[in-house]
């Protein structure tokens, strides 16, 4: 900063000073959008009409994972809450049309 620059602001009141200050933070005027995109919906879907996509099995598979390494591990997990965890990533991945992570065989509840 300059010294004009320096003394000047030194000059300004407290009041002055705080909207000087807060002037750097205010909000920008609302830019015009170019014409090209004018045409665009306002909200826009990643996947219009396509079909959406999780890693709800791979997550849970290598939560279990870990897990599985540590001795203690599987004690600190709720057996209710594991349960429901496997099931909703069960749904997904066959709302998705994808394979279960066992395939195509039967688990062991619906034998």
């Amino acid at each position: 900063m300059k010294k004009k620059e320096r003394e000047e602001i030194e000059e300004l009141s407290e009041e002055e000073k705080k909207a000087l200050r807060g002037s750097k933070f205010a909000p920008l005027p609302p830019s015009l959008p170019p014409s090209s995109s004018s045409s665009r919906p306002q909200t826009r879907l990643a996947h219009p009409g396509g079909p959406l996509t999780t890693n709800k099995a791979a997550a849970l598979a290598k939560f279990l994972e870990r897990k599985l390494q540590d001795p203690n591990g599987l004690a600190s997990i709720n057996p209710d809450l594991l349960e429901r965890a496997i099931k909703n990533a069960q749904e997904t991945v066959l709302a998705s049309g994808g394979s279960s992570v066992y395939g195509d065989k039967k688990t062991q509840e619906e034998v």
